[in-house]
């Protein structure tokens, strides 16, 4: 847990190593995805420190998250490159991403919008699995059972003969609901197909397609009843192909799409008030991005200069009183990404300039540093501005200074260390029905421990000092304390156990409950070794103690649950 588990990290428009990356960044891999036995990627961000995940009403389920502070419309989620957050309020859909796809996840924290565009609070980039590189077959099947009905079922194939690679995986995942009326059945399909073209390249395809019908809540009060269910499908395209021109120059040109089609109906009744009446209300609307990226990479031994060009075609459609409402965009993006390195130190400046349509034109400046004091001990400091644009709806944008400074050592034997402080000022925040100026600061720390006796730990801690300037006032419904334990103990041959602890304290007026710990533990064992063709047995508890973590009693977080299951790799 932690960046030190990679090599490079691609939070912006191209590879850096860990030591020349300005921003705090945090990277969880499939490895560790799989030892936690993560459904969704909404259940991969709990592992991440500074993030704070409502799982609402149980794995699969809508889910509100955030970032150091930042809510989850001021973080951009990339798909396969494609913008997830949608078009009509910014929300990204978590729970619709199979976790067994993914190959990484890196959370770069504060703005990011010299790279990105829009990302005033940081990006979740999701890296999806690539082609198996060593072999014609591999792949996957699993299948796992718990309480409430729950399923989660898989397969995946992949591999690589000659010059053509595939990845291929499909599923389902379903559930009675741990909740009145939370019953789920998510079905997903992805596929990646590569090809290498002779003297250097390569073009990758990739297809993503997720249908969801979901329960998402029931009230059953004297006074009132209500419940609401929807049903969405999402399907994404992404086609990139990657030619170097010269010895240092490459290009690349990528075509995406991606098709985003939901429906909400709902029913209430007021026995008191009104006891004749049913209120029904259907909320349906589409969106569609097209678009496509021109870029060019210069790369020498200390030097990396990417220049491109974004351009993406933003439509949503929806009703309003009846009557059909169709928006849309032309969104251009320009960008200058550097990545200098000279000795110890290395700088990297960036800048964007966004034509946005109905929010206008921004630039986004940004300028980090890095000092790598000696093999074990890194400083980096980043400041950038960023922007994110609330709606398509809307004609409105919020900005943000984001300021953050920071150390990673190994410097002491058997420990990693990271702290990092962090400074953002917000303006023009719609919050609260209102427009405001916040700032949001604090300190973010990570420990982790080298394994000893097959045994390793992990703590994450992260303060966040969030409040209006207008009054000084402490904004409620925001993380003012997260606590991330983990441990996990793998032989390398028969056990890993992976277990992990979480708290958040904040102040909710919205009848939440916090302040207890949440535990989760995964087992997983392999008694005939961990080759091909053997069973991996696993069981996961989860909320061992009946923790309460919830922001809304609407939506209290699952009691403790069971589940157990099976995957065979070939």
């Amino acid at each position: 847990m932690g960046s030190s588990d990679a090599d490079t990290i691609a939070t912006g428009r191209f590879s850096r190593p860990v030591s020349r990356t300005a921003e705090n960044v945090s990277v969880i891999s499939a490895e560790e995805i799989e030892a936690h036995n993560a459904h969704t990627v909404s259940d991969i961000l709990k592992l991440i420190p500074g993030i704070q995940v409502d799982l609402q009403t149980g794995p699969a389920s809508v889910v509100s998250i955030t970032v150091q502070g930042a809510d989850y419309n001021h973080v951009l989620v990339l798909f396969d490159g494609i913008p997830w957050n949608n078009l009509m309020s910014n929300f990204p859909d978590l729970g619709l991403i199979p976790a067994r796809i993914v190959e990484r996840i890196e959370v770069s924290k504060g703005a990011a919008s010299s790279s990105w565009g829009p990302a005033l609070g940081g990006i979740i980039n999701i890296v999806t699995k690539s082609p198996e590189p060593d072999r014609k077959l591999s792949g996957t099947i699993s299948a796992s059972h718990g309480e409430h009905n729950t399923n989660d079922d898989s397969g995946e194939i992949s591999g690589t003969a000659g010059n053509f690679g595939y990845y291929l995986s499909g599923g389902y995942f379903g559930t009675g609901g741990f909740q009145p009326n939370t019953n789920e059945r998510l079905r997903n399909a992805y596929q990646k197909l590569s090809y290498e073209f002779p003297g250097g390249g390569r073009a990758l395809f990739s297809f993503g397609y997720t249908e969801v019908n979901r329960g998402n809540f029931a009230i059953d009060q004297p006074d009132i009843t209500a419940k609401e269910d929807s049903w969405g499908r999402r399907l994404t395209f992404v086609l990139s192909a990657t030619k170097p021109l010269t010895e240092y120059l490459d290009l690349q040109l990528t075509a995406r799409h991606s098709s985003n089609d939901n429906r909400i109906s709902s029913e209430a009744t007021l026995p008191v008030l009104y006891p004749d009446t049913v209120f029904r209300s259907t909320l349906d609307w589409d969106e569609k991005i097209s678009g496509g990226s021109v870029q060019l990479l210069l790369h020498t031994s200390n030097n990396t200069l990417v220049a491109g060009v974004d351009l993406d075609k933003d439509s949503v459609s929806f009703l309003r009183d009846g009557e059909r409402v169709d928006k849309g965009e032309n969104r251009w993006g320009f960008y200058l990404n550097d990545s200098f390195a000279f000795g110890p130190f290395s700088i990297s400046p960036g800048i964007r300039y966004d034509i946005t349509g109905n929010a206008g034109n921004q630039w986004s400046p940004s300028f980090g540093a890095t000092w790598q004091v000696n093999e074990q001990t890194t400083v980096r400091s980043y400041v950038a501005k960023g922007y994110s644009l609330p709606s398509l709806a809307l004609d409105s944008v919020e900005k943000v200074w984001t300021a953050q400074v920071g150390v990673e050592t190994s410097a002491i034997p058997h420990l990693w260390l990271k702290a990092t402080l962090f400074h953002n000022e917000l303006d023009a925040l719609l919050d609260d029905l209102s427009t405001q100026h916040q700032v949001k600061e604090g300190v973010e720390t990570e420990v982790r421990t080298a394994p000893f006796f097959h045994t390793s730990f992990f703590l994450g801690y992260t303060f966040i000092d969030a409040r209006r300037t207008s009054d000084d006032s402490v904004i409620p419904n925001r993380p003012r304390h997260l606590l991330l334990l983990g441990a996990r103990y793998d032989d390398g041959r028969i056990l890993d156990v992976a277990v992990t602890g979480r708290m958040a304290d904040l102040q909710s007026d919205l009848n939440g409950r916090y302040g207890a710990m949440v535990w989760d533990g995964t087992l997983t064992a392999t008694p005939w070794g961990r080759g091909d063709l053997m069973p991996h047995f696993f069981v996961t508890l989860h909320n061992v103690f009946d923790g309460d973590q919830y922001l809304t009693d609407q939506f209290k977080n699952p009691r403790r649950w069971l589940e157990g299951g099976v995957r065979w790799r070939f």
